[in-house]
């Protein structure tokens, strides 16, 4: 029995310190509680992969290649004393996020969306000097909380990638009402399948086309908007995977941990993209 209640109070303890519900500064605008957030759940998929196999998709291209970085967020809360290696690796406090954004309009870059890159390779539509893309991975309540306010400050728009499972069902996720919100204050949501599986692992095509179809079916569904942005799962894709992502009816798609500095109109389907620095000195250092 002793031993049993050493454990329980073990358990206990842990789940405290591995997610804590606080209190928003609302300093900067932010507001309401946040979600309990599990350390487990977010190393889940914090986990970095092998490299995403690039054999088919990078072909030549014969369009000018553009300089536009995708920078990619998935944590942006304060640290938790339990956040594993694997989180730290990608996580952004909201006073290092708030100044990130601050420091890409004092260095001029400008802010603009999946939908700007592919009308410039598709239709030629100009792009500002300096232009960046932002965008989240996996859907986080802490995004909704920490990160959407401080891109309403700065008056900035970005790509939500969210799998569509654990919407409405998990705390820890942001619910179809706040990315309502975030559509109707001109985010970008975009699709980063249903379950988050390793897609190159589904053999069954019937599987793979359910997590890359069968989310976008979801979000248009509940958003009441086209949903024409892909992103893959831990940044892993092969040939036959963004040939079934193109043929659902997306416009792009991105990857991620991998960027060779510069996109072009043959990989629209294989957009490089970053895990942006998890803090300033870095991120100035990336983008002078």
């Amino acid at each position: 029995m002793r031993h049993h209640s050493y454990l329980l109070i073990t358990f206990l303890i842990a789940a405290i310190v591995g997610g804590v519900a606080l209190p928003i500064d609302t300093a900067d605008g932010l507001t309401g509680p946040v979600e309990f957030v599990s350390a487990n759940d977010e190393t889940r998929y914090a986990e970095a992969p092998p490299a995403p196999d690039l054999s088919a998709p990078s072909v030549a291209s014969s369009a000018a290649k553009l300089k536009l970085p995708i920078l990619v967020y998935h944590i942006v809360r304060p640290s938790f004393p339990s956040d594993s290696q694997a989180v730290k690796n990608i996580a952004q406090t909201p006073e290092v996020f708030d100044a990130q954004m601050q420091y890409l309009s004092d260095a001029g870059y400008h802010v603009v969306s999946f939908g700007d890159l592919e009308n410039h390779y598709r239709s030629e539509a100009a792009l500002p000097d300096k232009p960046i893309i932002i965008s989240f991975d996996d859907g986080w309540s802490n995004q909704f909380h920490y990160a959407f306010p401080l891109l309403k400050k700065h008056r900035y728009t970005a790509a939500f990638f969210v799998f569509t499972n654990p919407i409405g069902s998990n705390k820890n996720f942001i619910t179809w009402d706040e990315l309502r919100e975030m559509r109707d204050a001109g985010m970008t949501i975009g699709s980063h399948s249903r379950s988050h599986p390793y897609l190159t692992t589904l053999s069954d095509p019937t599987k793979l086309w359910n997590e890359i179809a069968g989310s976008k079916e979801r979000l248009e569904k509940e958003l009441g908007v086209p949903v024409t942005e892909f992103a893959y799962p831990f940044g892993q894709y092969n040939p036959s995977i963004v040939a079934m992502v193109e043929k659902s009816g997306y416009k792009s798609a991105r990857g991620d941990r991998y960027y060779r500095g510069e996109q072009t109109a043959s990989r629209l389907f294989d957009l490089d993209a970053m895990n942006a620095p998890t803090d300033l000195p870095a991120f100035k250092q990336k983008f002078p």
